[in-house]
Formats: C-alpha cells, structure tokens, sequence
C-alpha cells in the first residue's frame, strides 16, 4: 500500500534536483508532468467541436419505434465466452445479481412494472432484425430505458447475445422493443433468495457524521452476553478473523481461493438451483430498500467459541480444538445435518453426491493434497485453512522459534486484493488481527445470541447525504 507514495515521493525528489528544475522552467512538478518529461513531447491542444448531424440523428432514433436501449458488456467472470468450459466460474455467482450458470436481460424496475414483469419471465427481444428469447431479471439501480445482458454465454448455459451485435454498435444498441412472453425460465440459477437485511443487524453500516458523534453506537452489536461458565479457551495461539467492510467490494476472489485450496466441488446448475452449491465462503450482497446502494459481505464458518452446531451432533463429529478452531471430523461425520440446521449462520455444506473423483482420474492431479477429499453424506465447512496452520507450526517447530505474525495466513486472506480479510492469533495484542478488534467499528454478527464469533467484522463508514453534495 505504500509503494504509490514512496514512487510519487522519488519522482518529486528527481524533479527538484537542479539539473531537471532548470532545464524544465516549470514551476511544480504536476506541470512539469502536463507537459511531458522530454522537452517538446507534449501533443497540441485540440478544438472540439460536436457532430450536430450524429447528435440529431441519435435523437430521431431515440424518439422513434422504441427509446431502449441495449448495452452489450463482456460477463465479469467468462468474459466473451474464453472461460465458458471452467466450472468453477460458472458457478462462481456474480456480485451484484448473485447469478451463475447462465445471463440475463436484466431491466430496471420501471421496465419490469410497465410490462408486468417479474425475475425469470421470458421475453423477445428485437433489435432490428434479430430476435432472441432470453429471461429477464430486475436490476436495482439499473438506468431507466436501458437493458443490459452479458456476453459470453450460450454454449453450456445461457442465452448468446452476441447476433444482436453489429460492427456498427458492438457494445450499444439503440431501438430495443421487448414483448414479454407466457414463459418462465426456472434454470435460471441465484443462489441468494433476499435483496434485504430485512431489518437485521448483519452488514452494517453508518454515515460519517453518526460515526464522530457516536463512536460506540456499535459496541451493543460486539458484546457477548454474560455467561455463568468460565472461558474454555486460554492458550496461545487463539486464532480469529477481522473483516472490513469498508475494504470489501463483493469480487468473490476469496471465494475461488478458497475452493482452489480447499478441493471444494462444483456442483452444476441442476443442484446449484436447490440451494447446494458447495463454496464454504459466500458473499451475501445487501440492497438499501429500494435505492441502488449495495453492500457485499464475505460470510463464512464463524468458530463460535459457543458454537450451536457442537452440541447437536449426536457423533462429535465437530468439536473444538485447544487453539478456537471449530473442526470436523470427516470420518465421524455420518450425515445427520443436525449441525447446519443448528447453525444460525448457514454455512454449512452437505455433500448430496460422490464428487469426489475416482482412483486413478486424471482429475486428482488438480486437488490439494493436504486437504482431504470429503465423501458422499458428509457435511463440512470453512476450517480458517487449518492445513496451512499445522504447517506453519511444523515449520516454526523445526526453526525452534514461535509463531509470528503473518506466518499463517488463509486463502481468502492471501487472495483479497483490498485487504479487506485479516487473520491472526487474537491472543496476541501486537498482531495486525487484534489491532482492528481493537476498532470501535468493530462487531460480531448475531453475537447478541451469544455464539462468540471467532470471526468479526468492522462497520462500513459512508458518506451522509450532505457530504456527497
């Protein structure tokens, strides 16, 4: 995070040197740069003037048969179509739709109420002489008179949109007509079922000016309730999670990291439609009532130190260990789903099916071999990468020092590219992990029940109205 400055530092050291000031005559170095570093590089300044004859035409266009318009943008995850043959983004789902295994029309909400549309009916859509049959799905925040679909898809899932291209308008097309058919497309897969917290203090979030005048508004959503018995975990390490809310922004590169690590299966868009995908990370993406305001949070296995899923599974088969690591036991695991309907995060997975591969596939030589394979009719989770803890301990072992930290790190937190996800040993109070506990935005989900989340997450801080104006 600090190379920007430190290049932007050297640059301004260079240009103060006598040879570069003199040379140059310039009084700043922002001018200096506006110029062009070598004498005499810097182009023309050129009068613009518009084209009123393209100007008048795209207004008749736009006043004439139909004022939609349709943009055309490569899918987030396949792009043009390059990736349709990877699994793991098919069903990676995208962050602000949560759609997998396949696209959309998506429309605004004034579109959807003036035809009497809801998410999945089918429509034809015509863009000149070019008709496609393609479901649509109501995008909050989407423009009004604007459609938008993504590229990409239609070979394994899907509807392809690219006939509706033209050398002429490749990314947007003007004069879209859309007439909804009596169809309903149900293969169309979202694996989140609400755009609302419904009025649960899950994601939370705060404007600016309530967070200097009331700090500690928070502190009621990060305390535990009290209890009559005593702490069960004292030693050191005590491993735990901060995430940033803030920092996230719902790319899902911690999801694919950690199914990358964690030889988690990819399940199709049959299972994935009832509600059995496997990702031990999800990204729950929240809307602010019915503005476009959207909020992503990454929610994975908690570690409850009070974990409700423990005391309901009649075979031990999750337990807890020594360092606050809520584990499972693979081979004592026989498929109750007592645990997942205990806990109250929901994110517990059930194998329904044999994913594993067989002896001798070729497939094997893509699965982690530190991280077990699970079998059919055993549930699992997110371990914070135990594998990489124990290895980290071994190694530490060998060099006869203890753990520091930054020795351990999971996949999601490796993977995050805003660093939103830190992990560390909370008992510590010098690691980076403790100093964001120590925030004031800090809280833990649903800790009002008494879980003692392992794994907490910092309040996002935004704008109020008056400051965006």
């Amino acid at each position: 995070d600090e190379h920007p400055k430190q290049d932007k530092a050297a640059l301004e050291a260079t240009w103060t040197s006598a040879r570069i000031r003199e040379a140059t005559a310039t009084g700043s170095v922002d001018e200096w740069l506006s110029r062009g570093i070598a004498p005499g590089s810097a182009l023309p300044s050129l009068a613009v003037d518009p084209d009123e004859d393209a100007v008048n035409q795209a207004r008749q266009v736009s006043a004439s048969v139909s004022n939609l318009c349709l943009e055309l943008a490569p899918d987030p995850r396949l792009e043009l179509g390059e990736r349709q043959d990877n699994d793991w983004l098919q069903e990676l789902p995208d962050p602000i739709t949560r759609l997998c295994w396949g696209n959309a029309l998506f429309v605004p909400d004034a579109v959807a109420k003036k035809h009497d549309l809801s998410n999945r009916d089918m429509v034809e859509l015509r863009a000149g002489d070019v008709r496609l049959r393609v479901p649509i799905w109501i995008k909050p925040g989407q423009a009004e008179r604007t459609l938008s679909i993504w590229l990409g898809h239609g070979e394994r899932a899907g509807v392809d949109a690219a006939p509706v291209r033209s050398s002429g308008a490749p990314w947007l097309v003007r004069g879209i007509e859309i007439t909804p058919l009596d169809e309903r497309d149900d293969r169309l897969v979202c694996v989140q079922s609400t755009t609302s917290q419904e009025g649960r203090p899950l994601a939370l979030s705060m404007h600016l000016s309530e967070w200097r005048t009331e700090p500690e508004r928070l502190r009621r959503h990060n305390e535990d309730p009290p209890s009559l018995h005593p702490k069960r975990l004292q030693g050191s390490p005590q491993w735990g999670m901060v995430i940033d809310l803030n920092a996230c922004t719902g790319c899902s590169v911690c999801v694919l990291a950690c199914q990358a690590e964690n030889n988690t299966p990819s399940v199709g868009p049959a299972d994935a439609s009832l509600g059995r995908a496997m990702h031990w990370l999800r990204i729950d993406r929240y809307f602010a009532g019915d503005s476009a305001e959207s909020m992503a949070q990454p929610m994975a296995c908690q570690h409850c130190e009070k974990a409700p899923c423990e005391y309901v599974c009649p075979v031990g088969a999750t337990t807890h260990s020594p360092d606050g690591l809520n584990e499972m036991t693979y081979n004592r695991c026989v498929g109750t789903r007592f645990c997942s309907n205990n806990c109250p995060y929901k994110v517990r997975r059930f194998n329904w099916r044999e994913y594993a591969p067989t002896p001798g596939e070729r497939r094997v030589l893509l699965e982690n071999p530190n991280v077990t394979v699970r079998a059919r009719g055993v549930m699992e989770k997110c371990t914070y990468c135990v594998q990489r803890i124990r290895r980290a301990e071994i190694d530490c072992k060998l060099e006869h020092r203890e753990l520091r930290d930054g020795d351990v790190a999971t996949a999601c937190e490796q993977a995050c590219p805003t660093r939103a996800i830190v992990f560390g040993d909370i008992s510590d109070p010098r690691s980076r992990v403790s100093e964001r506990r120590g925030s004031s935005r800090l809280y833990g989900v649903l800790a009002e029940e008494g879980t003692r989340p392992r794994t907490r997450y910092l309040a996002r801080i935004k704008n109020s109205p008056e400051e965006d104006t």
